[in-house]
């Protein structure tokens, strides 16, 4: 929610891109590393973030770096960073409790509506963090229940067919009449979860500067989840036939750190991290990985040597990665892979005059993907200049290298009658992106305000992207035998570059405090090889490009990308009432695989075509909350999501949630 209403930033089945740099890829991918506390939370085989892992009991500050960050952050940093940081524990205990609970407003395409209960959805977090001795001690522990929005999953007694209309079903009057249960996944998208964590740091009073950490977070969980919705009409919220999964899901971590500043500036950090991931799924589809991950980094800074502002930072990672999945085997394969990669990374950091900032970087890595090596260097500047007492200029220039997941290579399933094939020969893609930019600061008055704008441009090198195609590989489906399907493919060269612009600022009269941000962002992601061949048809030579598979070539506009966001949040607060209310618009996308706009030849009734037709439009989202604090330890707030249920939706076949209304109470102890 949080990262939503960023400027330049979609979350898109939970896939996050930045100013455009990535589209839709099944889940399979990222060009956006997400983090919490410097170390990343991508899956080891499908390099993907689990949302749901992630210990929002515990956040104090959400970071979001845009632009090639792979000297720093590695390979997965090609279009940004989201780095969530937690807290420490502070000199005073702190206790608290949060209790929510919400309801799924009906859609407003009333013909869908096949349920008569309302859709919910209840959780509970708790949080505790205290000092004892020489000891911080952070917990955390969250349980939630969700129905989600996708109405009750249908049997074959749910329905009548209509004579002669296979398409056509009559629902049962007494079909989903059960009542909400929060801890079963008996819904389309609906999840339950338990997830504890808990944080250790320990001071040792006799080396001062020594800080030794211990963290661990643990979820255990049930989801179903559908990708591609049944029909734009009666079907638009429950999947297409075979399309849903069911995931039982383990995933843990246990992370050992040292850090050690000495008294003349040299900062140590180990670190490392064993982490699991097990999805159990009930189509042949599970996957289970390993990750370990070590890292030692030094920073060094220079005066006592006589050299001012001079701040070195140095580091070598390594990872390695096992998995073994039926999801994951490829083209010959046992499902069993290994995933590897080792990277040192060398950046430097001076400041001249006290208005001048220059930073110098360089990274090389290496990646072994069962027996297959490779590696390379990135290199990244940058240039912070101070040209008055609130006015800065910045320039920088940014390499990127990613090199494939797992699944990209070797991901093999279907998805009602459509398949998703592998692609074992694919390649690794290189990034080089520049940024020029200039902030300059207001006040006036009781106003302080900020304005910030942008100018970017990233190009792509055997860029990578998910698209339909006939493949001349074995198919593993007997009853499809065409090879057609969707696969991760190398496309040539592409090029993405636009403008951004935030003004935030906040104005205090009275008792009264008006905080408000405002954001734009705008795109122009184009392929720069449209004419490149990436395969063929099987039996007539037709060639499989980007002009072939487009549903619309021009300007040559890449595929599932948003051209055009913006941002707006308004804040209010007088006395312990605080209200407010967030703003985003997303572009219709222009251009998405053709095979979207054909899928009811291959016997299907999904109905894009009708629902495009009735939504060319810009989306315009709104969400609204207002809050009271009752003797500084109770909190309630009530909480509105797309307000106006408005049906839309940001990617092919996947509607998105209607008006969600929530009660929420917070009790800090």
């Amino acid at each position: 929610d949080i990262l939503q209403n960023a400027p330049g930033v979609a979350i898109i089945d939970n896939e996050p891109q930045i100013r455009g740099g990535s589209g839709f890829s099944f889940g399979a991918g990222s060009r956006v590393t997400v983090m919490v506390d410097e170390m990343s939370m991508l899956s080891g085989d499908a390099g993907r973030p689990s949302w749901g892992f992630l210990p929002v009991e515990n956040i104090e500050q959400v970071e979001v770096i845009k632009g090639a960050s792979s000297v720093l952050y590695g390979s997965s940093a090609l279009s940004g960073v989201i780095n969530i940081r937690t807290g420490f524990a502070k000199e005073k205990p702190q206790t608290k409790v949060t209790l929510l609970h919400g309801v799924y407003s009906n859609p407003r395409t009333d013909s869908s509506v096949y349920w008569n209960n309302s859709l919910m959805k209840s959780g509970v977090n708790f949080f505790h963090s205290r000092k004892i001795e020489d000891f911080d001690i952070v917990f955390g522990l969250s349980i939630l229940g969700d129905d989600g929005y996708m109405g009750p999953i249908l049997t074959a007694a749910d329905t009548l067919e209509v004579s002669g209309s296979p398409d056509l079903e009559i629902i049962q009057a007494d079909t989903a009449s059960s009542k909400y249960s929060p801890f079963k996944a008996n819904r389309y998208d609906s999840e339950y979860r338990y997830r504890a964590n808990l944080n250790l740091r320990y001071h040792p009073k006799e080396i001062p500067g020594l800080i030794i950490g211990l963290n661990t977070n643990w979820l255990k969980g049930e989801s179903m989840a559908s990708l591609l919705w049944d029909n734009s009409t009666t079907g638009l919220y429950k999947p297409l036939s075979g399309g849903a999964t069911r995931t039982k899901q383990v995933v843990g971590n246990i992370d050992p750190s040292i850090t050690y500043l000495s008294n003349k500036g040299t900062k140590h950090v180990l670190r490392g991290r064993w982490y699991k991931l097990n999805n159990e799924n009930d189509n042949n589809q599970s996957n289970f990985s390993v990750v370990n991950f070590g890292e030692y980094q030094i920073q060094q800074n220079f005066d006592s040597l006589g050299i001012k502002n001079l701040m070195l930072t140095a580091g070598i990672t390594a990872s390695h990665t096992d998995s073994k999945s039926d999801l994951f085997k490829g083209i010959d394969t046992t499902g069993i892979n290994t995933f590897s990669n080792q990277a040192a990374y060398f950046q430097l950091d001076k400041k001249f005059f006290k208005t001048l900032n220059i930073s110098l970087g360089v990274r090389y890595e290496k990646f072994t993907v069962n027996d297959e090596q490779e590696g390379k260097p990135v290199f990244r500047s940058g240039v912070n200049y101070q040209i008055a007492k609130a006015t800065y200029l910045r320039a920088s220039y940014g390499q990127g290298y990613r090199f494939p997941s797992i699944a990209e290579k070797f991901i093999q399933t279907t998805v009602g009658s459509l398949a998703i094939y592998p692609n074992d020969s694919l390649q690794s893609e290189t990034s080089t992106s520049m940024e020029f930019g200039l902030r300059q600061g207001f006040k006036g008055g009781k106003f302080i305000g900020m304005l910030d704008v942008a100018f970017f441009r990233q190009y792509y090198s055997n860029f990578i992207e998910f698209t339909f195609g006939q493949w001349k590989t074995p198919t593993f489906i007997p009853v499809i035998d065409l090879g057609l399907g969707f696969r991760s493919v190398n496309t040539g060269d592409a090029l993405v570059h636009g403008s951004e612009a935030n003004f935030s600022g906040v104005l205090k009269f009275n008792k009264v405090d008006v905080g408000f941000q405002l954001g734009y962002t705008y795109t122009k992601p184009i392929s720069l090889s449209p004419d490149f061949v990436y395969g063929e048809y099987e039996g007539n030579d037709t060639e499989i490009s980007y002009i072939q598979t487009s549903s619309d070539t021009t300007n040559y506009i890449l595929k599932y990308r948003i051209q055009h966001m913006a941002r707006a949040e308004f804040t209010l607060g007088y006395k312990n009432v605080n209200f407010g209310t967030s703003f985003r618009l997303n572009s219709q996308m222009q251009n998405i695989d053709q095979v979207y706009y054909d899928l009811d030849g291959f016997g299907t009734n999904v109905n894009l075509k009708k629902w495009a037709d009735n939504h060319i439009k810009p989306d315009f989202i709104f969400d609204s909350r207002i809050s009271y604090t009752f003797k500084t330890r109770h909190k309630f707030s009530f909480i509105v999501n797309n307000l106006f249920n408005r049906e839309y939706s940001l990617r092919p076949l996947k509607v998105e949630a209607p008006r969600t209304t929530v009660i929420q109470y917070v009790f800090n102890l």
